[in-house]
C-alpha cells in the first residue's frame, strides 16, 4: 500500500519517520522550501537516544502523480481548506484519508470534499516538537493512534488502513465511537493548553503552587461544560483521569503551546479557537480560556516583534 503524509512537521514527520521505520512505502506532500530542506539534508528526527536521519521521498503538489491508498493529513487546521485541494487529485474511490491534527473543526471541511466514506476519524497523541532549522524533537517516545469510521461501523478498509498504520511505536486501536476519542483528545489539549499557557509552567510546578490545583479543576469545568453543550459530554472516567492529570504535583508535563511560549516560537491556536467558539454558540461561559487566549496573543504580538 502507498501512504502520502502531507506536512513534514512536528507530528507528520514523525509518524512518517516511524512508518517508514517499519518499512512502509511513504510519501510527504510539502511545499517548496521543505522539499529543498529534504533533499539536501533528510528528514531529521532527535530521538532520545541521539539524532537519526531519513532519506525519504518527498513531493510539491506539481510533481503530484497518481493516487494513494492512505493520505495522513497533518497540517495546521487553518490550512486545511488549502490541503483539500492539494490531495484532490490524489484521492480515488479506496483512500481512506486520516487528519491527525487537534481540534474537531477539520472534519466538516474534509467530509464534504470527499465524503464520510473516504474521511477517518482520528485521534493521534505524541509529544514532538519542531526546531526552527527543521528538526523534529522527540519528547516522549512513540505514537499512539486511534482510528474509526465516522459512521461507527467497520469495513475491510478501515481493516487496511489500521494494519497499514501500525508498526512498532505506533500503536493503532480502532474505535467505534472516534468521535469521542476526538473530544477526549480536544478536552485534553484545550485543559492543558490553558493552564500552563496562563499559569506559564509545566503541570507539576502548578499543582504545587497555592491555588494551582484549584486553578486547574476550574479549567476543567469550563472544558467539560462546553464539551457537554456540544452534545460531546466526557464520560466520568475520562473526567478523572484529566483532573488527574492536571493536579498532579509531580508532572513534568507541558503541551507543545507551552514549549513554544517557553521557546519564544509562535504558538498555534486555532484549536484553542475552535474549543471557543464552540463554547460561545452554546452560551457557555470561559473566562480562564479567554484569559489564555489573550496571554497567547501577547506572546504572538511580542514575538513577531
Amino acid at each position: 500500500m502507498s501512504i502520502l503524509i502531507v506536512g513534514a512537521g512536528a507530528a507528520g514527520g514523525y509518524l512518517g519517520a516511524r512508518l517508514i521505520a517499519g518499512g512502509r512505502d511513504v510519501t510527504f506532500l510539502v511545499h517548496p522550501p521543505a522539499l529543498a530542506r529534504l533533499s539536501a539534508e533528510g528528514l531529521r528526527v532527535r530521538h532520545v537516544t541521539g539524532l537519526q536521519t531519513i532519506p525519504v521521498d518527498a513531493v510539491t503538489v506539481s510533481e503530484l502523480r497518481g493516487c494513494y491508498d492512505v493520505i495522513v493529513v497533518a497540517v495546521r487546521t487553518n490550512v486545511v481548506s488549502s490541503a483539500i485541494n492539494d490531495i484532490s487529485q490524489a484521492v480515488a474511490p479506496g483512500t481512506r484519508i486520516v487528519p491527525i491534527m487537534n481540534g474537531i473543526s477539520h472534519l466538516s471541511m474534509l467530509t464534504a470534499a470527499f465524503g464520510l466514506e473516504v474521511v477517518l476519524g482520528a485521534a493521534a497523541r505524541l509529544a514532538t516538537s519542531l526546531r526552527a532549522d527543521g528538526t523534529i524533537e522527540e519528547i516522549v517516545p512513540g505514537v499512539q493512534l486511534e482510528l474509526g469510521q465516522l459512521d461507527g461501523g467497520r469495513s475491510d478498509a478501515l481493516s487496511r488502513t489500521t494494519a497499514e498504520l501500525a508498526v512498532d511505536n505506533v500503536a493503532v486501536t480502532v474505535r467505534d465511537d472516534v468521535l469521542a476519542a476526538m473530544w477526549e483528545k480536544f478536552a485534553f489539549i484545550t485543559a492543558n493548553a490553558v493552564l500552563t499557557c496562563l499559569a506559564g509552567d509545566t503541570i507539576g510546578i502548578i499543582a504545587r503552587a497555592p491555588g494551582g490545583r484549584d486553578l486547574a479543576r476550574s479549567v476543567l469545568a469550563e472544558v467539560a461544560a462546553a464539551a457537554a453543550a456540544d452534545g460531546h459530554a466526557l464520560a466520568g472516567s475520562v473526567l478523572a483521569g484529566l483532573e488527574g492529570n492536571l493536579t498532579d504535583p509531580s508532572s513534568t508535563f507541558g503541551p507543545s503551546m507551552l514549549r513554544d511560549m517557553k521557546a519564544g516560537r509562535p504558538i498555534e491556536v486555532t484549536v484553542l479557537r475552535d474549543f471557543h467558539d464552540r463554547a460561545r454558540q452554546h452560551t457557555i461561559p470561559t473566562p480562564l480560556l479567554d484569559a489564555a487566549l489573550v496571554v497567547i496573543d501577547v506572546h504572538n504580538l511580542r514575538t513577531a516583534a
